[in-house]
């Protein structure tokens, strides 16, 4: 069975929350791709960018298409993988999002072609069909996040993330509402602040941790700007085993993990596709940390339901799920539906559930659809502008 032929499109979706250090996030952006097969098999995909725009990511998509259409699936998946393995050794910057939206697509077509119920099967098998949940928290004022809080425990959710303030007296405010509500519970509740690289020298951290340490907070993830490995095997050392360290920002390619452990810099790794491309090789990453004795996550990207498939599925392949599923996908977030049947939770769980063609609601799809004739022009645009300014100084 070979690919016949490769479409891509662009969704973007307005949407309205903060993320640590009071950044608005008003806009998110999803490479989608349709695969077909000579045998009519329709694979769906798809990826969002890190570190990258959705329009780099697109003509990435295009330039990779060119090279695995004609080929077999399984060939293709091949030519994937080696493409990236080699772009992590070579460059700087990689286009995770469209290495994760073509792989994605195979996987999924892979699986139809192979009577395979769920997409986990291809990947390494199925080790759970019931995937736990974790609820995040964006950052808001101290009252509306000890709402969600309460919110979040009676609705039976044991691991909590919320995004933080970088002030150290907006964090200890914050915490004491936070703390309010959980001792109010005698559930065991987990609760990670993530700090998104807010405190930019060893003597904030510290004192962050200090606060956060007084109020119960379990973990911290990525709480130093990426690179400051060494200064973050200090803040475990000091606090470990009270809070665990977890770092987010920090990994870019799959050869980073030796560094975490040899360093001794995290206790835990957060791992979302957009950051490694190919779900076998976010997979294979998983594993590896795990055998290097540090925790694994796997984090978010707030997905249309066609990426939240494929995350349960990444989850539902790992043998031991170290924590909670991050991705719970923009329609429950923010109730933007692709589905005809939309991918629902139920009480901190959503159960495994592919998406097929026949399922995608193409007329709510069209309204997200954006022009990326458009997004090509403003890109040339905002290229040009840089360059002359660079020029002028």
């Amino acid at each position: 069975m070979y690919i016949k032929s490769l479409h891509s499109t662009i969704l973007s979706f307005p949407t309205s929350h903060y993320i640590s250090g009071w950044k608005l996030v008003a806009r998110t952006t999803h490479l989608i791709v349709f695969l077909i097969t000579d045998s009519d098999l329709i694979g769906v995909g798809e990826g969002t960018p890190y570190s990258t725009s959705v329009v780099d990511d697109y003509a990435k998509t295009l330039s990779l298409a060119r090279k695995i259409q004609g080929l077999s699936l399984e060939d293709a998946l091949d030519i994937l993988r080696s493409s990236e393995y080699g772009e992590f050794r070579r460059r700087k910057q990689v286009n995770y999002g469209a290495y994760l939206a073509l792989e994605s697509a195979v996987i999924h077509a892979l699986a139809q072609s192979k009577k395979a119920e769920h997409e986990a099967e291809v990947l390494g098998g199925v080790y759970r069909t019931e995937i736990p949940v974790t609820y995040t928290i964006f950052l808001s004022h101290p009252i509306i996040m000890s709402l969600r809080l309460e919110e979040a425990v009676k609705s039976g959710y044991r691991h909590v993330k919320f995004k933080i303030p970088c002030n150290l007296e907006e964090l200890r405010r914050l915490l004491e509402a936070l703390y309010s509500v959980r001792k109010q519970h005698s559930e065991e509740i987990v609760l990670r602040a993530d700090a998104n690289e807010c405190f930019s020298t060893f003597e904030k951290a510290e004192k962050a941790l200090s606060i956060m340490e007084g109020y119960s907070v379990n973990i911290v993830e990525q709480p130093m700007p990426r690179d400051r490995l060494i200064d973050m095997a200090k803040l475990r050392k000091r606090f470990y085993p009270v809070i665990e360290i977890m770092l987010d920002e920090s990994l870019r390619r799959p050869s980073d993990i030796e560094l975490f452990a040899q360093t001794e810099a995290a206790d835990a790794v957060n791992f979302h596709p957009s950051k490694l491309g190919c779900l076998t090789i976010t997979r294979e990453a998983i594993l590896k940390t795990q055998r290097l004795r540090l925790k694994a996550n796997i984090g978010s990207a707030l997905m249309t339901e066609i990426g939240l498939s494929h995350y349960l599925n990444l989850a539902a392949s790992v043998p031991r799920l170290d924590y909670p599923l991050e991705e719970i996908g923009l329609s429950n977030l923010y109730g933007y539906t692709i589905l005809t049947r939309p991918i629902d939770m139920i009480k901190a769980y959503i159960r495994l559930r592919n998406v097929n063609y026949s399922n995608i609601d193409f007329n709510m799809a069209e309204k997200h659809e954006i022009d990326k004739m458009l997004f090509f022009y403003t890109r040339i645009l905002t290229t040009a502008s840089k360059i002359i300014k660079d020029l002028w100084h």
